[in-house]
């Protein structure tokens, strides 16, 4: 696997909207949404319901501020689960449903992974690797399946 979750802890601080503490992610994650943002140790919000997106002391990027819909954060489909290669939860819940519930995407993610072509540093809002993302939404996607039986 690369190094894309490499990102240096700070101080966490609360979200000054909800008041949980959400990790520090840095500042890459934040600057393809607000180039002009400060070089400083950003956090990422992960709350649903709370409109903030990253924050520090100084101010807060919140959900009409950034430029693709953030998974915590997504109201509207579709939501996006693969910031690196865009790839939204209905894209795999389809693959899934196409391949008797086995994810190509997800196999063609864990070797594009396992080969170093992610930027989750940059792109996830969260700085996270998304394949605990990935896998959450196709265990959830099954687990509905089967209840729906």
């Amino acid at each position: 696997m690369s190094s894309c979750c490499s990102i240096s802890p700070g101080r966490a601080l609360p979200c000054p909207s909800c008041g949980e503490i959400g990790p520090v992610v840095g500042v890459a994650p934040v600057r393809p949404h607000r180039p002009d943002v400060v070089d400083r140790p950003w956090q990422h919000c992960q709350t649903a319901g709370c409109p903030v997106v990253y924050y520090l002391d100084l101010g807060v990027v919140d959900a009409d501020a950034v430029v693709t819909q953030v998974g915590s954060k997504a109201t509207d489909r579709p939501t996006p689960v693969c910031f690196c290669f865009a790839h939204t939860a209905d894209d795999l819940v389809a693959d899934a449903d196409a391949n008797g519930g086995v994810s190509t995407i997800k196999a063609e993610i864990r070797q594009a992974v396992a080969d170093g072509y992610c930027a989750c540093e940059h792109l996830n809002p969260s700085t996270k690797c998304c394949l605990a993302d990935i896998h959450r939404t196709l265990n959830l996607n099954a687990a509905t399946r089967v209840g729906t039986r």
